[in-house]
């Protein structure tokens, strides 16, 4: 829904204790919430509270900045594909018991890949290996708190774990992928070998600390932006999932650890979760866990009560996703009986039965192809395959497709999925019978679906729950990304599962980089940025989730939850 113009807020800010935040008002044009006053107060009530002002001048302090720089390094160089992630949950789950402070049974997540509690615990058929730990509040103490089925409101703060390079988990004696250095001013690697010959790589100790020798040095300064790297020679860092997401992740974790240093008391539980299978075929794997969402029927239960969804993905500094990018991605193999040669009777064709199906899909229309007035809905053959022929005059035997289709909305996202997935086993069925074969036949070319990938879609019907009024009024409080109006743009992240569900979701920048690339590849690359900037963001993380749980002062108040106890849900039961 398109709102009316209205005053918005911006901040003073107040970097170091003994300030005190503050909200006034200035014109703006453009789609901007509706922030109640509560949200308003809540969030200068929160932000003014001493511990909070402790926690911030420690997050902008050198110290933190390098930790965060450190503890970056030391986990994204742990080999963590998309449903193989259990290295760099490990690590994690270890630092959050013998570093951070938490006890075993803050830990909510296990080796096992399992949640106690969680609507879903198998995703694809493979365990589900987040990462969460909990923040108790002072909630289930109250006289008759409202629970879903037993479970206490929660607020969920998230970044994801898996790193899309390696694809693969490696043996377990090369976990470690190396983190190499290179002048910005020098070209990008363009092979793998280029990257191995660099000569200056981040040392680490046997305890997987890294050291901090002239090496480091080069590699751990701080810049404003990518033109003041290039003018100072700084240099690029490359390390695969730099950027994408373990900048933010790390960012997270120290959220969870600071909270639990300063005695943070929320209302509702906070859990902060390094989560699973945001990249490649991880098929959100662990949002559908935490949310328990079946793709099968499309909706989640959302046994845990989550109450409010803060994402951190994003690399751009400023940005908020509010909508998420729907999709739907097939892998289709055809299949044809083994042995076929040249000068045999002519048999249907795997290679064959595949092209039918682009033929077909490729007839296929949405309204935005006769309409560039209509909704975005798109779709591809990202890739089609075919395995090597066995030997001299053979045919491959087995041919895959993957089909791509994407929208904003969930309504024309089905509508093309409708048309095209008939086209898979229709072209079966048009290359057995081109020769008169049946199905069944052993000549036959056959189908199976490898893979079936699903990301909801979710185009919000206003802008003022509780989760973007936290959000935008955490950035005016904080003096930071603060906007003249919301960005509305839809992107495929973490967050298409709980906004799917119905649950109040935003997706933050937190870590900050002052340039980067080679995203999803071997070669991906970063140059740290704006260290203040960064603990600020990573305090307006935290603000915006205390503003949705409801946060005890230090003197005894209570700043009421910004939502209510009962966490939505697409519906009641799904699983026995």
């Amino acid at each position: 829904m398109e709102h009316k113009p209205k005053l918005i807020r911006t901040a003073v800010l107040a970097a170091a204790a003994g300030l005190t935040f503050s909200i006034t008002a200035t014109a703006a044009p453009g789609v901007v919430p509706n922030v109640p006053e509560s949200v308003k107060t809540a969030a200068t009530t929160i932000a003014n509270d001493a511990p909070m002002k402790a926690m911030l001048e420690e997050l902008v302090s050198p110290e933190a900045q390098q930790w965060r720089f450190d503890t970056l390094l030391e986990l994204v160089r742990i080999a963590s594909p998309s449903r193989s992630e259990m290295r760099r949950q490990a690590e994690i789950t270890k630092r959050l018991v013998e570093e951070w402070g938490f006890s075993p049974e803050d830990i909510m997540t296990n080796a096992e890949g399992t949640i106690k509690g969680a609507g879903l615990q198998i995703v694809d058929g493979l365990p589900v290996y987040n990462v969460c730990v909990r923040i108790p509040g002072t909630y289930g103490a109250a006289p008759d708190p409202v629970t879903y089925k037993g479970q206490l409101p929660k607020v969920l703060l998230e970044g994801h774990i898996d790193t899309v390079n390696p694809p693969d988990l490696p043996p377990a004696s090369n976990t470690y992928e190396p983190v190499k250095l290179q002048p910005v001013n020098d070209p990008v690697v363009a092979t793998r070998d280029e990257l191995k010959a660099l000569k200056d790589e981040i040392k680490f100790d046997a305890n997987g600390r890294v050291v901090k020798d002239e090496v480091y040095k080069k590699a751990y300064k701080r810049y404003q932006d990518f033109e003041a790297a290039k003018k100072a020679g700084a240099y690029r860092i490359y390390v695969p999932g730099y950027n994408d997401a373990m900048i933010n992740t790390v960012a997270v974790m120290q959220a969870a650890k600071l909270m639990k240093k300063y005695g943070v008391k929320p209302v509702y539980d906070i859990w902060v979760c390094g989560t699973t299978g945001e990249e490649g075929k991880g098929n959100l794997c662990g949002m559908k866990q935490l949310y328990g969402y079946s793709q099968d029927v499309g909706k989640g239960n959302n046994a845990l009560n989550f109450v409010a969804n803060f994402g951190a993905d994003s690399t751009r500094p400023g940005s908020g996703t509010l909508n998420y990018l729907g999709s739907y991605r097939f892998e289709v193999k055809y299949v044809e009986p083994a042995g076929w040669k040249l000068g045999d009777k002519p048999a249907p064709s795997a290679l064959m039965a595949m092209n039918r199906a682009i033929a077909q899909i490729a007839d296929l229309k949405t309204p935005w192809d006769d309409d560039k007035a209509a909704e975005r809905t798109t779709y591809t053959v990202g890739v089609a395959d075919c395995t090597p022929a066995k030997g001299e005059g053979m045919r491959s035997e087995a041919c895959t497709l993957m089909v791509d289709m994407r929208s904003p909305t969930q309504g024309p996202l089905s509508a093309i999925r409708s048309k095209i997935e008939p086209a898979f086993a229709a072209a079966v069925k048009a290359e057995n019978a081109a020769y008169g074969v049946k199905d069944g036949d052993p000549k036959a070319v056959k189908m199976e679906l490898v893979w079936f990938g699903d990301r909801p879609a979710y185009q919000r019907p206003n802008y003022d729950d509780i989760a973007v009024t936290a959000w935008w009024t955490a950035n005016e409080v904080v003096g930071t990304d603060v906007r003249k109006d919301l960005p509305t743009t839809a992107s495929s992240l973490n967050d298409n599962v709980p906004a799917a569900v119905g649950v109040p979701t935003v997706n933050m920048n937190v870590g900050t980089n002052a340039g980067g690339g080679g995203g999803h590849t071997w070669y991906e690359w970063g140059i740290p940025g704006d260290g203040v900037a960064e603990g600020k963001r990573v305090f307006r993380f935290i603000l915006s989730g205390l503003i949705a749980s409801g946060y005890n002062t230090s003197d005894g108040k209570v700043v009421k939850p910004g939502v209510g106890p009962m966490g939505n849900r697409t519906t009641e039961e799904m699983f026995k």
